[in-house]
């Protein structure tokens, strides 16, 4: 786009020139010094390299040049109010677009129940939802706003983090795996059962298991399967091949169809800390506030109900 050589300030001083039918009104509705618009409107003549207007000591008229001059300025005019009332009418209500990030173990069942609340309450805004169990970069990917699931505050001071609510976590495995291996009577058992663990990192992987009284074991595992899919290394759950550590809520259902069963109930990971992240509290948007309030007033609630005492 070629850069513009023309202060809009001119086009928009020599609109009203014509529209008020000559300086001296024009410079009254604007409040500046007659001198000036003068001056202002013969530098634009001089830029363009035309005469926009006949001056006599009685009226103004345009030139034919002038005259389709200015139709463009007052288009020009109309589109700048217009763009003005796009942002002003965002900083009203909740309208437009909002992009949101979530892990997938908070889709299922947790946001697919939510999210049409929201957007039947919020008809004018869109809704555009990101599906990942990654760190997203916000301000990259221009997330407005994020959920995530950690056990520990993120250390990135530079975003704003809400904590909503916590995650009991249990472990799992089918009563079908429990019956053909041996129920564990401790921590240690784990060690030679097959496990399906979230997570592709290189290193040994381990679960850090809690009681109770405080006690903290951590088990070296022995992978059967390792994913970052949470929904794949839960159906590898129900189809026998191990035990798998899981939120609550997302295995709720299976538990109450008795597809899965508590592993060492007395024993669970740390829970994890839902959070909503998002670059700044200044200038939000309206549709992004009102997200931000939806959550934070109804998510903790649904949580709660589908963690329940499992």
């Amino acid at each position: 786009m070629k850069k513009l050589t023309i202060d809009l300030n001119d086009l928009y001083f020599f609109v009203q020139v014509v529209d008020r039918g000559g300086f001296t009104a024009a410079a009254d509705a604007l409040d500046i010094p007659k001198s000036r618009l003068s001056r202002r409107t013969a530098e634009l003549e001089k830029l363009l390299g035309v005469r926009l207007l006949h001056r006599t000591s009685r009226r103004i008229a345009l030139t034919e040049v002038g005259s389709q001059f200015y139709q463009h300025c007052v288009a020009m005019i109309v589109e700048a109010h217009a763009a003005e009332d796009v942002v002003q009418r965002t900083l009203v209500e909740p309208v437009g677009v909002m992009r949101f990030s979530a892990p997938e173990g908070m889709i299922d069942m947790i946001l697919s129940d939510l999210l049409p609340r929201f957007m039947a309450m919020y008809p004018k805004v869109q809704v555009m939802t990101q599906i990942t169990n990654r760190n997203v970069d916000l301000v990259e990917e221009r997330i407005d706003v994020a959920l995530r699931i950690n056990s520990q505050a993120l250390e990135n001071s530079s975003l704003v983090q809400t904590n909503l609510c916590s995650t009991p976590w249990g472990l799992y495995a089918s009563p079908s795996f429990i019956e053909r291996t041996g129920e564990p009577q401790n921590p240690a058992d784990l060690a030679a059962l097959d496990a399906l663990v979230f997570g592709m990192d290189e290193e040994t992987p381990a679960w850090r298991l809690l009681n109770q009284a405080g006690e903290e074991q951590v088990v070296t595992l022995k992978p059967r399967m390792r994913s970052d899919n949470i929904r794949l290394l839960k159906k590898a759950a129900l189809a026998h091949m191990g035990v798998i550590a899981l939120p609550r809520h997302v295995c709720a259902e299976d538990l109450a169809q008795k597809s899965l069963q508590r592993v060492l109930p007395d024993w669970r990971p740390p829970s994890g800390q839902v959070r909503l992240v998002f670059p700044t509290r200044r200038g939000l948007v309206p549709a992004v506030r009102a997200y931000i309030e939806f959550l934070k007033a109804e998510l903790p609630a649904r949580v709660a109900l589908l963690s329940g005492n499992n």
